[in-house]
Parts: C-alpha cells; sequence; structure tokens
C-alpha cells in the first residue's frame, strides 16, 4: 500500500518491534526488472529520506530488493552511506534486524501512528507493458528491438504490447528532433519514427518506479543523449539480447546503456548483471572506439578497465569486459589488458556479428 507523509508517498509502512522499542520505518521497494540502474535511486532516496526525518523525527527507511543474486541490493547499500536516517537494504521476504541499520534506531516505547494510505491512482496495465514504459521511461525514445532487449521480452510481444500501450495514450510512435548537441544549421530529425512516452505514461513509469511528485528522478536518464538513434547506441542497448544469444546458458538478470556511476569518470555503453559459471557477474560493453588513433584507445582502456574492476571488487562480483569493434581497435586494446586478476575475462568481438561472442577463459583476453 502506498503511504503519504507531507507531499511524499512511499510504498508502505511499518513500525518493527524490537526488544527496547518500536521503529517508524518508511518502506521503499526496488525490483531490479524495473529497467533502472541501482546508482539512480541514490539521489531520490535520500531526499525523501530526508523529508521522512523532517516530518517524523526518529524515523528510518527500509528498502526491499525484490530480484535475484547480492550485487543489486549491495550498490542501493552503498549509494546510501553517510545518510543521516537508519537504513536498511534487504531482499524481499528478508525483515532487518536491529543490526541490519546503518546507525542506531530511535525507538519509540509504544507503536508508531501509521500515515495515512492513498491511492497511487496509476492506469492499469500488465506487468509486461510496466515494463515497456519503465524501458522508455529511462530511453526517452527507442525502437522495439530495444526495449525487447531491455525489458527481457520477446521482439513480437515488444511489438504488441507498444500497439496496446499506444492504444491507451500512454506511448506514441513519432519522428522527432534529435536531443542534446547543439547544430548551427536546422535541427537535425531522427531517420525513423521512434516510441515515446506520453506525459501519461511518463507518469505511471515515475510511479511505478515509487518516484512521488515532486521529487526529481533525472538520474535514471541514459548518458548520451544525443546518441539516441545511432548504430552505436542501437548497439548498446543490445547488450542483454547478445549475452543471451552468444551464452544461452548464462543467466543475464537485468541491463542498462549508457549508466552513470557513482565514483568512476567513464561511462560503460552498456552494462548487464547475471550469473555465468556459477558466478554473479557484471557485464561491461565498449563498443566501436575507432574514431580514436591506437595510444589513446589503449590508455583510455587501461582506465576503463581499471574503474571496472574497481566497481566489482567492492561488492565482490565478478567482471566480464567486452569489445566489440575492428581488428585494429581490438589490438590496441590488448595492450592494455595485462597483468588480469582471475576474476576478470576480456572479450573481443565484431559489432557487426550480434550475438556472437567467445567463451569465457578468467584471466584471460579471448578473441572471436
Amino acid at each position: 500500500m502506498t503511504v503519504r507523509l507531507g507531499n511524499v508517498t512511499f510504498t508502505d509502512w511499518v513500525s518493527l518491534q524490537y526488544p527496547n522499542g518500536w521503529t517508524d520505518t518508511f518502506i521503499f521497494r526496488i525490483s531490479p526488472g524495473a529497467c533502472v540502474p541501482p546508482f539512480s535511486y541514490e539521489d531520490p532516496l535520500k531526499r525523501m529520506a530526508a523529508h521522512a526525518n523532517l516530518k517524523r523525527p526518529g524515523a528510518s527507511l527500509w528498502v526491499e530488493v525484490d530480484g535475484p543474486g547480492d550485487w543489486f541490493a549491495a550498490e542501493i547499500r552503498h549509494c546510501l552511506k553517510g545518510m543521516k536516517i537508519p537504513f536498511a537494504v534487504t531482499k524481499t521476504g528478508t525483515t532487518p534486524s536491529h543490526l541490519d541499520f546503518s546507525r542506531p534506531l530511535r525507538l519509540f516505547h509504544s507503536q508508531s501512528q501509521p500515515p495515512p494510505v492513498v491511492d497511487d491512482g496509476q492506469k492499469k496495465v500488465s506487468l509486461e507493458e510496466l515494463h515497456c514504459l519503465q524501458a522508455l521511461g529511462r530511453m526517452v525514445k527507442g525502437d522495439e528491438e530495444e526495449i525487447a532487449s531491455l525489458t527481457g521480452l520477446p521482439l513480437e510481444t515488444a511489438k504488441a504490447l507498444m500497439v496496446c500501450l499506444a492504444e491507451k495514450g500512454l506511448a506514441v510512435l513519432k519522428t522527432s528532433p534529435k536531443i542534446g548537441r547543439k547544430f548551427s544549421g536546422p535541427q537535425q530529425m531522427d531517420l525513423f519514427p521512434l516510441w515515446h512516452l506520453t506525459s501519461k505514461g511518463l507518469s505511471q513509469a515515475l510511479r511505478s518506479w515509487g518516484i512521488p511528485k515532486g521529487i526529481d528522478f533525472t538520474s535514471r536518464l541514459e548518458q548520451h543523449l544525443w546518441q539516441i538513434g545511432t548504430p552505436h547506441r542501437h548497439t548498446s542497448r543490445l547488450w542483454n539480447d547478445w549475452l543471451k544469444s552468444a551464452w544461452p546458458q548464462a543467466e543475464i538478470w537485468a541491463g542498462w546503456s549508457e549508466v552513470q556511476i557513482p565514483g568512476l569518470s567513464v561511462i560503460p555503453d552498456g552494462l548487464a548483471w547475471g550469473r555465468i559459471q556459477g558466478y554473479e557477474t557484471l557485464f561491461w560493453l565498449e563498443v566501436g572506439d575507432e574514431h580514436k588513433g591506437r595510444d589513446v584507445i589503449t590508455e583510455v582502456t587501461a582506465k576503463r578497465l581499471d574503474q571496472a574492476w574497481r566497481l566489482c571488487r567492492r561488492t565482490g562480483v565478478r567482471l566480464v569486459y567486452a569489445q566489440l569493434g575492428a581488428d585494429w581497435v581490438q589490438e590496441a586494446v590488448r595492450w592494455a589488458c595485462v597483468e588480469l586478476p582471475d576474476e576478470v575475462a576480456i572479450l573481443m568481438g565484431n559489432k557487426k556479428r550480434f550475438g556472437e561472442l567467445s567463451l569465457i577463459e578468467w584471466g584471460k583476453v579471448e578473441t572471436l
């Protein structure tokens, strides 16, 4: 049930009983399948928590993550470090103990008064339709192949769902000006129609993420929006399906294109999360780089690898780093791949050969 605290809503509320008293705990539920990376939730959650602390001193926050693996919840926990109010991050179905909270809880002598329950006002859509709205809510605009890959839906299903969403007034297929960079001449247009959310569709996506009105959530958006509609961005958005096609035995739980990661200065073209060979793994994608010189490619790759491995080390997952590009680009990348940890695998592939990747050899560089 959705509860309201002033002008802010939360997924739910509970007063947890511990040996020394009761909590006043607001709940925020997150699904990794909602097409948004964990890092994006940092700013809205901190704003919502600050509001709760102001309105109800002594309040705490409980973030429930409904999904497989441990990495997503661990990254949420990492993003919220330093927050002034106590918070706990658990998997769905696990009630936190008082030791799971980030700092000592303020406990009350009796059960706290529950906040009012409100109607979230969302238009009724299926879960699959909602995932399409969520994908577009991050992409801004995209085609059916991209929507299918980022939601994990079959292509034909995604096509049918987009037609249904258009009939409900939540999405529209149209050609629009390209985003971002300023042009000296007339405004450039998309080369072909792409799906967009209507204002109602965007509102539905935002409420489905648990983001209340008045709380900014632009952190959800892809970086480098001006690349939308280019072959580079198209390949990045198909990374989930590329991995599933190359390795049917792998589990790919979620993936995102152009992700801004706190603490890192580099932005992966694609980042997927799943399990392969029994290991929870991040799959980092870089596409192209043909516009760079050889020495620059080697230098940039060394920086990307260092930061990608730093990201994985902080939560204990493995890293598969893939470079899709021309042969000479792959050769330049190889010069940066030295002294690899046993938990890292480097793969080289051709961006024109969709769904093809070599087998993983941990600690080694493999070329298709």
